[in-house]
């Protein structure tokens, strides 16, 4: 055919056309690949990590954590600190005047050959004994006989708490003027043929005038914790020792105190650690006297201290409480720990 046929010229027309579509086609592929390859300034020329996130419990533990920072901020700035500061004031010998002067374990030492100190740490046992003993066994007979159906159980549960609401300060102003000469106290002994008793004025009836206001404030005290240990046990427990013809005491004895464990350890360990640190009743009633007689060892601290400014003496005798308190606490423990076991 010649090649300038109208049919050759239209199919040269046609295979131009067809080759440059063709080759826009290839640039417009190549472009799309190299834009498609090329970094993006979000992503930057390397490929940056994953943003890490914490997960829904992560989150409500640091919330935890935020809300007890402030409390344990103030137990070890208003506590611990303290603690450790008294325990460094006891290897010196402080006046609040001079600055301090080491000397060891000397303070610790005198205490123990100091009949002032022993003669107070008596007086503390005595008292610890005679006031948590009867506060244990008179809390929990309130407890067992508020926890059963009377009437007016509401009322005589506030009445019996109001003690505790009182201050000490209130509390020992108001027994002064009851165990005065013409008190409330003598004129309810007279009544039963008991003469007078110079209650404050004798160390024969000093100490134990201070033993019987703490046994009334702190027995209503313990009395709500024991009751909230009875009203914990399961009604099913007696409903079965009843079926099988238990008596009211084999139940308190088998089924009552085994499972107020608990919180009788908890009583005996709060009593114990509130009555070695009782203080203001008898600074406010006897100032420590007469004859020593009710100089108690938180009281003996606070006159060492702040009377006679020596200030690594007291500090050791507070270190000397704390041992005290601690391993009775630990001994408690163990002894309630081996009583489950």
């Amino acid at each position: 055919m010649p090649k300038n046929s109208l049919f050759g010229r239209l199919l040269k027309k046609v295979q131009m056309q067809s080759g440059a579509r063709g080759e826009a086609r290839g640039v417009l592929t190549c472009t799309s690949q190299r834009r498609a390859s090329a970094p993006t300034p979000q992503m930057g020329l390397f490929q940056q990590p994953a943003r890490f996130r914490l997960t829904v419990a992560a989150k409500q533990a640091l919330f935890g954590y935020a809300i007890l920072l402030p409390t344990l901020a103030i137990i070890l700035i208003f506590r611990f600190l303290p603690m450790l500061q008294a325990f460094y004031i006891s290897l010196h010998e402080y006046d609040l005047i001079r600055p301090p002067k080491f000397i060891g374990l000397e303070n610790f030492i005198d205490l123990l050959q100091d009949p002032l100190f022993l003669h107070s740490a008596r007086i503390s046992v005595v008292y610890v004994v005679f006031s948590c003993v009867p506060v244990w066994i008179l809390a929990l007979a309130l407890a067992v006989l508020f926890n059963r159906e009377i009437r007016a159980k509401n009322l005589f549960r506030s009445a019996a708490f109001m003690p505790v609401v009182m201050p000490a300060v209130v509390n020992a102003v108001v027994w002064t003027f009851m165990y005065h000469q013409d008190g409330v106290v003598n004129t309810i002994l007279g009544w039963v043929g008991i003469d007078p008793i110079p209650w404050l004025r004798s160390s024969r009836w000093a100490l134990w005038a201070i033993i019987i206001i703490g046994i009334w404030r702190a027995t209503p005290y313990y009395m709500v914790i024991f009751l909230a240990g009875l009203q914990a046990i399961p009604t099913e427990y007696y409903e079965a020792a009843q079926i099988d013809g238990a008596s009211p005491w084999g139940q308190f004895w088998h089924i009552t105190l085994p499972l107020l464990r608990p919180t009788t350890l908890l009583v005996m360990v709060m009593s114990v650690i509130v009555a070695m640190k009782v203080f203001a009743v008898p600074l406010i009633m006897t100032g420590g006297g007469p004859a020593d007689a009710t100089r108690v060892l938180p009281l003996f601290i606070y006159q060492t201290a702040f009377e006679f400014f020596k200030m690594g003496r007291a500090a050791a005798m507070s270190v000397f409480l704390f041992a005290a308190v601690m391993l009775f606490t630990l001994f408690q423990i163990r002894l309630f720990s081996r009583g489950e076991n």
